[in-house]
């Protein structure tokens, strides 16, 4: 008797039709993947700055004093961590035999750029006054705002500290900046 051989598994044709399949497929997912992560980090750098500022208003309402929150090294901004502390020498300089050191912040990971984009003066940091108010050096009489971006994606975020004390984060419409963006 004849037996028919039956075949079992993939032709060459067929694997490489497949595999041709997954790298378009790949090509293209992997940039708005890489766009969807850096929206991430702009969203979780605008959490941690917003907390930052709850935090720093807290301190400064709990020790009835100006509590200061700044980058520690000026060169790297916001980037390479920050601390809040208590301001007891009003000089906005951290100096560990006069100042109360609250919280220190690590740096933040990613490409995430937080820079502020309105309020009264150039300051790239932010105090509440003993009451819980907006200290009037960093932003006159007007709220202030940093913007929170990254080189990855159109995407920002606002941190808007009004003169109250009072911090929230905005999405400004998709492409813009922050500038302008007030209520």
């Amino acid at each position: 008797m004849n037996r028919i051989a039956v075949n079992r598994g993939f032709t060459l044709i067929e694997l490489m039709v497949t595999v041709s399949l997954a790298a378009v497929l790949m090509v293209l997912a992997v940039p708005s993947m890489q766009e969807m992560l850096a929206t991430q980090r702009v969203r979780g750098a605008a959490s941690e700055l917003l907390i930052t500022a709850q935090e720093t208003r807290s301190a400064a309402l709990k020790y009835n004093r100006r509590a200061v929150a700044r980058p520690v090294d000026a060169s790297l901004g916001w980037q390479g961590g920050w601390t809040i502390y208590i301001d007891n020498n009003v000089n906005a300089t951290y100096e560990s035999g006069t100042d109360t050191l609250v919280i220190s912040h690590e740096a933040l990971t990613g490409d995430a750029v937080i820079a502020k984009s309105s309020g009264g003066n150039s300051n790239n940091f932010f105090a509440y006054q003993g009451t819980g108010f907006l200290d009037s050096s960093i932003s006159g009489s007007a709220n202030a705002t940093w913007e929170i971006s990254s080189p990855k994606t159109n995407r920002r975020r606002c941190l808007i500290i009004e003169r109250s004390g009072r911090a929230r984060v905005q999405e400004p419409p998709y492409g813009s900046t922050c500038s302008g963006v007030t209520s």
